[in-house]
């Protein structure tokens, strides 16, 4: 039982008083006693909240700095300030963000949220710089979208320096993100890429982080950054999977429309064949990570095929009934899992 302070005191006199009175004996007063815990702050959790309302502010008044055209003109008008100035102050606020994650770091003691904040804040005044960077010159097209690649690509040898899976994270979305812009770029999102719609690009996009995991596993060098790599591509790969089952090779919502659920379900059961084959090597393997992974994705792709083939034949309630009757199921193999 946990208590305040001035609970914990309240209780213990009330307890001295039972046993006084001949309520309790000498044990069960001790064993009362010792049930009880003193009530703390969880320091913890509550820096975690206040370094992400930094965050936030910080990221708020950026953003709005950039996006009011009104308050960017009247700063240019005050102070003339060029896009020149713009760029090299966010530089110059890259640089002391990464110094000061620099000197945290090198201090004895553990402070790694004021370090991933400093980072975090790091990246995002050098992304800002290399926007005022591209507005500069003008740039466009594969020139401009380049400038993400370059953001994406600084983030890695920033997340070695300072052993900080964030950045590392943040710099495959980066490159994940860069890919399909460019990809979608030459048709003005409307077309295909090679004859695939997204969600087929990004099933192959994410090869590249899932086979760098795999191969620094491999090599049993960086394990952490491998084992972020190998997740983000597994992250991207589902998603892809599940788009595809949903929406198969479709590339806009009119063509979709269209299609029935039948021209779909070679996609559904390429979900469930992967999923399967995932299931049965962790099975193999005993890898309870890649099981998981291959479990959830199989009731993914069940619950998918589920809207696209009942959802009009079936009436609303029937529907609904079927579905939660499927939870209830599932809730109940948790349970006795868990127990």
């Amino acid at each position: 039982m946990k208590l305040n302070r001035k609970q914990k005191e309240t209780t213990s006199k009330l307890i001295d008083w039972w046993e006084d009175q001949g309520l309790l004996h000498e044990g069960q007063r001790s064993t009362l006693k010792e049930s009880i815990e003193l009530k703390t702050i969880n320091w913890k959790k509550v820096a975690e909240y206040l370094m992400g309302l930094a965050i936030l502010s910080i990221v708020v008044a950026f953003l709005t700095l950039v996006a009011d055209d009104w308050i960017l003109e009247m700063f240019e008008r005050l102070f003339e300030i060029s896009d020149l100035a713009i760029f090299l102050l966010l530089m110059v606020l890259s640089g002391f963000f990464y110094f000061a994650a620099w000197r945290i770091q090198s201090k004895p003691g553990r402070f790694k949220l004021s370090l991933e904040t400093l980072l975090l804040l790091g990246g995002i005044s050098f992304g800002g710089g290399l926007n005022y960077f591209g507005r500069m010159f003008g740039l466009e097209g594969f020139v401009e979208t380049l400038l993400v690649l370059v953001f994406a690509i600084h983030c890695f040898p920033v997340a070695k320096f300072f052993n900080s899976l964030l950045m590392a994270g943040i710099g495959w979305f980066g490159i994940l993100l860069w890919l399909g812009i460019e990809s979608g770029r030459p048709s003005e999102w409307s077309g295909s890429w090679m004859g695939m719609n997204l969600a087929l690009r990004y099933l192959f996009f994410s090869l590249i982080p899932l086979g760098t995991g795999l191969l620094l596993k491999k090599t049993g060098k960086l394990i952490h950054f491998a084992m972020l790599s190998e997740r983000t591509g597994w992250l991207f790969l589902w998603l892809s999977l599940w788009g595809l089952a949903l929406f198969g090779n479709h590339l806009n919502l009119n063509t979709w429309n269209e299609a029935t659920s039948l021209s779909l379900l070679p996609w559904g059961l390429f979900m469930a064949a992967a999923a399967g084959t995932l299931w049965y090597l962790g099975k193999q393997r005993d890898n309870k990570e890649w099981m998981w992974m291959g479990g959830l994705a199989l009731i993914a792709d069940a619950y998918t095929q589920f809207f696209l083939f009942l959802w009009d034949p079936l009436h609303p309630a029937l529907f609904f009934a079927i579905m939660g009757l499927s939870f209830w199921l599932l809730g109940r193999r948790a349970e006795m899992i868990k127990r």
